[in-house]
């Protein structure tokens, strides 16, 4: 891990080395990829670090540091949240994508065509609901008729599933 106490074979530096790579990457790669962000932090801060002074990672420990070097935990806590976020990010674009090309689908796919069976079916129940609200259910007012009969006679052939009353 960096902050450890090194000595820069490139320069000649001798104090606190500082992590590998870029916290930049590490933000964005939390935002798109988790995964990858977190195997690119564990990269980063593995080994002695490089040369806070040159970057050179030509570094090898030291004892001749003095002071104690504060704990970047701030940098883990931010890459969580950003990772947090970015799975959020992810999930909403997603989304959106999925509901969109539904939406494509849905917009090129023909409504369904009933079967003559299922629009007789349609007229049927129509018919008798239009029966019984005139109150001709089961008998029409002639006495004689009944009216499912007449329905069914009415119904036969339909081609919009509907009942015409007389």
């Amino acid at each position: 891990m960096a902050n450890k106490c090194i000595s820069c074979n490139n320069c000649g530096h001798t104090g606190w080395s500082k992590n590998r790579g870029n916290f930049l990457i590490t933000i964005v790669l939390a935002i798109f990829f988790f995964v990858p962000a977190i195997i690119y932090e564990i990269w980063r801060r593995t080994g002695l670090g490089v040369c806070e002074n040159c970057g050179s990672d030509l570094v090898l420990p030291s004892n001749a540091c003095t002071t104690n070097k504060p704990s970047d935990v701030g940098d883990l806590i931010v890459l969580g949240v950003l990772g947090i976020v970015g799975g959020i990010v992810v999930m909403i674009l997603y989304a959106l994508a999925d509901s969109a090309i539904n939406a494509y689908k849905n917009r090129n796919t023909p409504e369904p065509q009933l079967s003559q069976r299922d629009l007789e079916g349609n007229c049927l129940r129509s018919g008798m609901s239009y029966y019984q609200k005139q109150g001709e259910y089961p008998i029409l007012k002639d006495g004689k008729t009944l009216a499912l009969d007449k329905i069914q006679s009415d119904c036969k052939g339909s081609k919009d599933g509907k009942y015409k009353a007389p």
